[in-house]
Formats: structure tokens, C-alpha cells, sequence
């Protein structure tokens, strides 16, 4: 006799269901079966081998399902009665699993395979269960033995097959058949019926990654690149952080196979427990497949540490995981009696690239930008060129002989000419500026030329006016006094002196030096916009670039005449000048061009019209700016993203901007944080959104008043759809304290509506508090049409709370205050939406015929046929609760037809 009861067995079943998935929960559930065996209590045997066939399925582990499944229809056979409804349904359906991992494990024969799913097909067809799955399982049966006549017949049947209660859900479906149509080279046919699926929400937790994933091959063999690049961006966020499913083995041939070999790197890093820890055979053949066409591609010099395995070059774990691919290939082929795996992984593995496809976050420098070989030659003609070229204004050629002249060679140049290079490579940047060493080298070059050097950086220098006023005085040319009152000028008009600024100009341009006159317009441009005269800086700066100038002189121009046409937001003439000031310069040059480029474009909000140059500064400043430059540059292209509803491509540009922010970047982690925020709640991804919102909080300064209450409002947003009601309560009450406290009466009452209409249901006095707190402020408020609108939604939240304590007379009395407000605003959808919510609060209060007279008179007021699918639900069941036939009649016909 067991020395337990069957209390204990049922309790022990009861802790083990309710165990998390893993092996300690399936081992718990065995134990509990053997209990229930000892017992001879069939019903709990029953009901805890069906748990073992869940808990099997969610850890990908098919061999841990047959014992249960087997014992299960033995039992079947032995008494029905043991069954419950639930149970006999999770049988049959298992039935598909069971199929499943049969077929994709080559340690079952063929003849397994094929008994399974004969069974699966008299079962199904002997409780008159809908042939859509019997299809759909002698589809994939044809398809995984290579027979594509098999598979071309079954899959039509499959795609005119309605569905029925063993279906898989209807995005599982389309996915299986896009996969299907795809293999056969049906890809637009596979494009058009994947995204016909992608608008239906089953609501299953593994979609739309698996329609999405599907997707990738057919849309990058039609040459629908852009699509498939949001097909991977979407579904991969979806799935990184899922050790069990196959899906992320096709995002890492995705990236192999489309030029993005780094973020295919990242993948499979994250993915090399996969090496040694794959269930299925079947997945672990598509893993080593999909990471071989990876390494096959990556530097041989990749080093990756692979849990329990240790470190491994990419040809290491190349050859490893692609003769673990050859042998399964081999193994399935040997089962099935075919070479169609073997067959589809060398094709796979001799598969050349796709074209490249762009993804979200740029990670290469766009092809055609291409760098200006240094200059080769004698080493003192170089430096000779150097100095002729700067003093004529070529600072891009001058730069160029510049690199060319390594400072190891200059003891072999002439001392006025090393002299010139050491000074111009502080000046440049090249090396970092010696004030001693640059005057050493000075006394090394004839008067005028050091005084002309001292001036172009005097303004650098705490004693800089002296500086240059010295070498005004002591200049013996023309070209050095112009320098010397262009420095002064700059001097003077950062102290706000603008008419000493103004004089030092005009000296020179009466000097008028041919290869200084660009820059001197440009300086009187720059000087006019100081003393905020843009329109005549902008007339100025006009006149001035559609001349002849010097290169140096024209990329300032450009930069000027930039600034001037943002701040007088003359847009499409800004986007122009951008664009023709980056075009103008090579490489590397053009790097600073495109900078300026990106901060008018954030500027003028014109991001989502100018994502293509976007990508561009992401890409070129990868190789030569800073990160720094490059997580601003991210942090623009973002926007353009959100402004285009690409959520999660702006979430993915978001989360490369913060890895590369530098210290003394706070301010925009600041604006990182909180856009990412934003985008995260947006995707449904709160517990980041509330992460990224806090962080935000944090950085910003207590003074911003305004900034802060709106974070806190998003914040409060988020809380309340994690359920944290009490802390989103909290958040939406210190930004109406904050908002009051700047004076936006109107926001303050928006942060109570908002509490006060995502409170809980039982939460009724503090949704009243809320509400009397909104309309205490709503006096103070002089915009009538929005006093307007605040009171109705204020009237509709009462009637709510009325009609959850049960108070329906005083609640009709808020609808109808609430409708009343809505029609002196003349919004017809909110009219529509309040007596819909009337409508709806009298089928709880059990007024089914005053339902019905609510939701025929919202159909009587539609504007369009947004809310007709509302209507209809709420008519169809007041009608139903009244026992009334609802299909001949003619609003539920016409409503119908309108849906149709």
C-alpha cells in the first residue's frame, strides 16, 4: 500500500503544474504521475501526463513527450470517462507536436513518421476536426523529404482549407505556408499572403516573429530589400533574448548573406550555448548551417568563447559546426532515402551574398565616399606645395601634402620649411598644440610669415588681443595685416564690441588680398549675424559664396550661410545648402561638412525627409569622427524614424547611441534616454520604457520644470499599464504639482484626467478625488474650447465611476452631459464613442432594450465607418439578450455589409 494519500498525489501535481518551465518541473510532474499510477487514480494519471506533454513541448524536448502520449491513448482506449473536455482536446493537438518531433529527429525512422501521421489523420478525421492541419502536417512531411510535387499538392489544399478547433492559430498557419510557398519560388505569392497575415493579431506569443522571419528569403529573392530589413529588425528584437526557438538562426544567415556581418556576429555570440545545447536535431543542423554561412565570412582572426567549449577562431568553430551539419544532413538523408538535406546544405553553404541591405543603425562609411590618396613625391617639394597651397586657401590639397610629411622627416627639410610643417600640424590638429614649441618654430621663418602664423591663432591665447594688434602694427604685408584684422574682428565681436568688429573689416577689405576676399565676406556676414541683422547677413553671405573663393574660404561660407538660412527656417534652401556643402568636399573634409548638415536637419525638423543623409553621417562618422559625433548623429536619425513610425528601428538607432556616448555627454543621454523611453512604451516594451524614463528623471536638472512633469506623465503611463498603480498615481499627481507650478493649468488637468481614467476599477474615491481636483483648476482656465473638452471627459469618467458602484440613473445623466459637450465641440467620433459607452452601461445594468435604442442611435449618428464594427458588437448583444434574431435584421445587415 503507498504510504501516501491521493490528496497528497493531487497536491503534488498541483505544485509541480504550477512549477516555471524547466526539467525540475517536468521531473516534478513524472513523480506526480507515478503517484497517481500507485494510486490507481486514473483521472489525475491522465491529467498529469498532459502536463507533461506542454511541459515537454516549451522545452523544445519532443522525446520527453512520447512515453506521456503513448500512455495517454492506451488510456484513451481503457476508459474515455477519464477525460476531461480540456484533456481530450490537448491530446488531439498534441498529436501535431508529436508529428513534429518525430520528423525532425532522424532517430525515428521513416516508417514512425508515417504511422504518426497516419493516425493523426484517422483521429482527426474520426471526430470530424477541420482537414486544414492534416494538410498543413502533409506539407511539411513533403517538403522535409524533398518531394516538391508532394508539397506544391498539399500546400493548395492547405491555402483553400478553412480552419477548425486544431488549428494552429492563424499567424502560425501563415507562417508554415509562406515558408512553404517560398521553397517552391513562389516569393511574391509568399510576400503578399505573409503580409496579409501580419495585419491579423492572434495574439500568439511567437508571432508576427515567425511570419516575419518566414518572410526574409522571399523579399530579399524579389529584391525587396528596404522590407526586408524592417522584417529582421522587428522580428530579431522580438526574439534575442529567446535560447529556445529556431527563429534567431535565420537572422544570423539574414546578416551573413546581406553585408551585416558585425551585427551578425553579435548574434551568434549571444547564441553559442546553441553549439553544444541544441534539443532537436533538426534545429541544431540549422543552427550549425546558418552560423557556418557566417564564419565562412568573418576574418579568421574572430575569436569566440563558447560555453564549454572554450576560445575558438571563426575556422575553428567553422569546421566544427559544418561537419555537425554534414553529419545530421546525413543522418536525415539516410532516414528518408533522399539527398534533399545534404542537397540544401552545400547549397546553402556555396550561397553568395545578396545585395547589401541597410539596416537601422549604418555600420560602414557609404561605398562611393571615398578618401583622396596622400601625396607621394620629393619630401621638400611636398612641404613647398604644402605652404603655397595653405596660404592660397586649398586647405584640402594643403592637408593632404601635409599628411604626406611624417614629423620624423623634417630634420631632412630646409628650417624654414620643417618649420611651416610642425606649425601647421598644431594648427591642424594633427598633434596637440605647444605654445612653446610654436614659438621656437617661429623664429625659424622670416618676420611677417611668423607674425602671420602668431595671428591666425592669437585668439586662442588669454592675451590674444595684444597678440594681435602687435601684428598689425608689425606686419610688413598686406596678407598678414588682413589676417591680423580678421583675428581682431573676431576678438572684438566676442567681446560684444561690434564697432571695433566693423572697422577691423573694413581694413580688410580695403587691403583687399585676392586670396583673403572670401573670407573677409564671410566674416562680414558672421558680423552682421552677431548684431542679429540675419536678413542682411543672409544678403551678404549670398553675394559672397556666388563668387570665386578659395576653398577654405567657400566650405566657411557654406557653414555661414547654413546657420543663417536655419535660424531664418528657410528650409528648402537650408536642405540645399547642405547638400551641395557636403558634396563639396572629400573626405575627410566632408565629415565636419556633414555635421552641420545633421544639426540644421534637427533643427528644422526635417529628419523623416532626410533619412538617406541621416544614414550617410551615422556611416561617416564611424570612421572618421568621434563616437561621440556618432551617437548625436544616431540620436538625429531616431527622430526621423519616430516621425515615420518606425518604432523599432528608432529603438534599435536609440540603444547604439547610448553605448556610444562619452563622458561630458549628458545632456544627450538625457535625450537618449527619454526618446528611447518613449519608443520602448510604444513597442510595448515597459519594463525598458520605465527603465529608460527613470534613468531620465534622474539626469534631469530640477529646475526644468516643465521637462520634468512631462517625463513624469509618460512615466505614470507606463506604470499603470505594468499595473503599478500606486507608484503611476504617485507620478501623475507630482506632474500636475509640477505643471501647476509653471502655470500650465491645462496639462495639470490633462495629468488628473489621465490618473483619473487609468485608475483601477475599485479604486472609485481616489478616481473622484482626481476628478474634483481637474475641475477645480478648469475655472482658472480662459480657453473655453478646451474647458470644453476637459469637461466631457471629465462627465464620461464620472459616468464610468457611477456605473461601477451601480448608481446607472446618474450615470445615463454624466453620458448625457458628456454627449452634449462632445456635439458644442462638433467632434461626431466622440459623440459616436460616449453614447456607445452609454450604450454599454446599460447591458450592465441588465437594460438590454435600452441598449439596443443607445447603440441604434449610434449608428444613426456615424460620420464613417471607423466604429461600425463597435456599433455592431454592442446592437448584436443587446439584441441577444433580449432573444431577438439579429441576422435578419436590416441595421445588422447594413452594419455587416459596411464592415464587408
Amino acid at each position: 500500500m503507498a504510504d501516501f494519500t491521493a490528496e497528497d498525489a493531487e497536491r503534488a501535481f498541483l505544485d509541480a503544474y504550477n512549477m516555471p518551465t524547466g526539467m525540475p518541473k517536468h521531473e516534478a510532474l513524472e513523480r506526480a504521475a507515478r503517484m497517481s499510477d500507485s494510486l490507481g487514480h486514473l483521472p489525475l494519471g491522465v491529467s498529469c501526463r498532459v502536463a507533461q506533454i506542454d511541459s515537454g513541448y516549451h522545452l523544445a524536448r519532443y522525446d520527453l513527450m512520447l512515453s506521456p502520449f503513448a500512455w495517454l491513448l492506451a488510456a484513451e482506449q481503457k476508459d474515455p470517462e477519464a477525460f476531461n473536455e480540456y484533456e481530450v482536446h490537448r491530446l488531439s493537438w498534441s498529436h501535431k507536436w508529436i508529428f513534429s518531433g518525430l520528423m525532425r529527429d532522424p532517430k525515428f525512422s521513416l516508417e514512425q513518421v508515417q504511422a504518426v501521421l497516419g493516425q493523426l489523420v484517422d483521429r482527426y478525421g474520426s471526430r470530424g476536426f477541420a482537414v486544414q492541419p492534416v494538410h498543413g502536417a502533409r506539407a511539411r512531411y513533403a517538403q522535409h523529404v524533398g518531394d516538391d510535387a508532394a508539397l506544391a499538392e498539399h500546400l493548395g489544399r492547405y491555402l483553400a482549407a478553412e480552419s477548425g478547433p486544431m488549428s494552429d492559430c492563424a499567424s502560425c498557419v501563415t507562417e508554415g505556408q509562406v515558408s512553404m510557398l517560398s521553397h517552391l519560388g513562389r516569393h511574391e505569392e509568399a510576400i503578399a499572403h505573409g503580409f496579409e497575415g501580419l495585419t491579423v493579431d492572434t495574439g500568439c506569443s511567437t508571432q508576427p516573429q515567425g511570419i516575419l522571419s518566414a518572410l526574409l528569403w522571399p523579399l530579399l529573392k524579389a529584391g525587396e530589400l528596404e522590407k526586408a530589413a524592417h522584417a529582421h529588425t522587428t522580428a530579431y528584437r522580438l526574439i534575442k533574448d529567446d535560447e529556445i526557438t529556431s527563429y534567431v538562426h535565420q537572422h544570423i544567415r539574414f546578416c551573413a548573406l546581406t553585408g551585416n556581418l558585425a551585427r551578425g556576429e553579435e548574434i551568434l555570440r549571444r547564441s553559442l550555448h546553441k553549439v553544444t545545447a541544441v534539443q532537436l536535431p533538426s534545429d541544431e543542423m540549422a543552427f550549425c548551417t546558418s552560423a557556418s554561412v557566417l564564419l565562412q565570412r568573418l576574418p579568421d582572426e574572430t575569436v569566440f568563447e563558447v560555453p564549454g567549449v572554450g576560445a575558438r577562431t571563426a575556422p575553428e568553430l567553422r569546421d566544427r559546426l559544418t561537419k555537425r551539419a554534414t553529419q545530421l544532413a546525413k543522418q536525415f538523408d539516410a532516414r528518408n532515402g533522399t539527398t534533399s538535406s545534404l542537397d540544401k546544405l552545400t547549397e546553402t553553404l556555396a550561397r553568395e551574398d545578396y545585395p547589401a541591405v541597410e539596416l537601422a543603425v549604418p555600420a560602414a562609411p557609404v561605398a562611393a565616399a571615398a578618401e583622396e590618396p596622400v601625396v607621394s613625391g620629393d619630401p621638400v617639394e611636398i612641404a613647398e606645395s604644402m605652404v603655397t597651397l595653405f596660404d592660397h586657401g586649398d586647405f584640402v590639397a594643403a592637408t593632404r601634402a601635409l599628411a604626406s610629411l611624417p614629423e620624423d622627416m623634417d630634420a631632412l627639410l630646409p628650417p624654414d620649411l620643417a618649420a611651416h610643417a610642425g606649425i601647421r600640424r598644431m594648427t591642424t590638429g594633427a598633434v596637440p598644440f605647444d605654445r612653446a614649441r610654436f614659438e621656437e618654430l617661429l623664429t625659424a621663418l622670416p618676420p611677417d610669415i611668423a607674425l602671420r602664423h602668431q595671428a591666425r591663432v592669437a585668439e586662442t591665447f588669454e592675451d590674444g588681443l595684444e597678440i594681435a594688434e602687435r601684428c598689425l602694427a608689425e606686419a610688413e604685408s598686406d596678407h598678414t595685416r588682413a589676417i591680423a584684422a580678421l583675428t581682431l574682428a573676431d576678438i572684438h565681436n566676442n567681446a560684444h564690441d561690434h564697432e571695433k568688429a566693423g572697422e577691423m573689416i573694413a581694413l580688410a577689405s580695403a587691403l583687399d588680398v585676392p586670396a583673403l576676399r572670401g573670407h573677409v565676406g564671410v566674416d562680414a556676414a558672421e558680423h552682421l549675424a552677431r548684431q542679429q541683422d540675419l536678413e542682411g547677413a543672409y544678403a551678404q553671405i549670398v553675394a559672397v559664396t556666388a563668387g570665386e573663393m578659395t576653398p577654405s574660404a567657400r566650405f566657411n561660407g557654406f557653414r555661414v550661410r547654413l546657420r543663417l538660412e536655419t535660424l531664418l527656417r528657410k528650409v528648402d534652401e537650408a536642405m540645399a545648402t547642405a547638400k551641395a556643402y557636403v558634396a563639396a568636399f572629400p573626405l575627410p573634409e566632408r565629415a565636419e561638412a556633414v555635421w552641420h548638415q545633421c544639426a540644421a536637419i534637427q533643427e528644422l525638423d526635417q529628419e523623416s525627409a532626410h533619412l538617406a543623409e541621416l544614414r550617410d553621417a551615422v556611416a561617416i562618422s564611424r570612421v572618421h569622427l568621434s563616437d561621440g559625433h556618432t551617437a548625436a548623429f544616431c540620436f538625429t536619425l531616431s527622430a526621423g524614424y519616430v516621425q515615420t513610425n518606425r518604432f523599432v528601428e528608432a529603438a534599435e538607432v536609440l540603444e547604439e547611441s547610448l553605448r556610444l556616448l562619452q563622458p561630458g555627454q549628458e545632456d544627450l543621454r538625457l535625450q537618449v534616454v527619454f526618446r528611447l523611453g518613449q519608443v520602448c512604451r510604444q513597442l510595448g516594451e515597459l519594463p525598458a520604457a520605465e527603465r529608460h524614463l527613470r534613468e531620465a528623471s534622474d539626469l534631469l536638472p530640477p529646475e526644468e520644470i516643465g521637462r520634468r512633469a512631462f517625463l513624469l506623465d509618460a512615466l505614470a503611463s507606463v506604470q499603470s499599464r505594468l499595473g503599478k498603480h500606486e507608484e503611476a498615481t504617485a507620478s501623475w499627481r507630482a506632474g500636475a504639482a509640477l505643471w501647476h507650478q509653471e502655470g500650465n493649468l491645462f496639462e495639470a488637468i490633462g495629468s488628473l484626467v489621465e490618473l483619473a481614467s487609468n485608475l483601477p476599477e475599485d479604486e472609485v474615491t481616489e478616481t473622484r478625488a482626481a476628478l474634483n481636483e481637474a475641475e477645480a483648476l478648469l475655472v482658472e482656465v480662459e480657453d473655453q474650447q478646451e474647458v470644453t473638452r476637459r469637461k466631457a471627459e471629465i462627465a464620461a469618467i464620472r459616468a464610468w465611476v457611477h456605473g461601477q458602484v451601480g448608481e446607472f440613473a446618474l450615470a445615463m445623466k454624466q453620458y448625457r452631459d458628456a454627449e452634449a459637450l462632445v456635439v458644442s465641440l462638433g467632434d461626431k467620433g466622440w459623440r459616436v464613442f460616449v453614447v456607445l459607452k452609454a450604450a454599454g452601461m446599460l447591458l450592465r445594468s441588465d437594460d438590454a432594450e435600452g441598449a439596443e435604442t443607445e447603440a441604434r442611435r449610434a449608428a444613426s449618428l456615424l460620420p464613417d465607418d471607423e466604429q461600425a464594427g463597435n456599433v455592431l458588437s454592442v446592437l448584436s448583444e443587446a439584441m441577444r439578450r433580449q432573444n431577438k434574431p439579429s441576422g435578419t435584421d436590416p441595421l445588422v445587415r447594413e452594419l455587416t455589409a459596411r464592415l464587408d
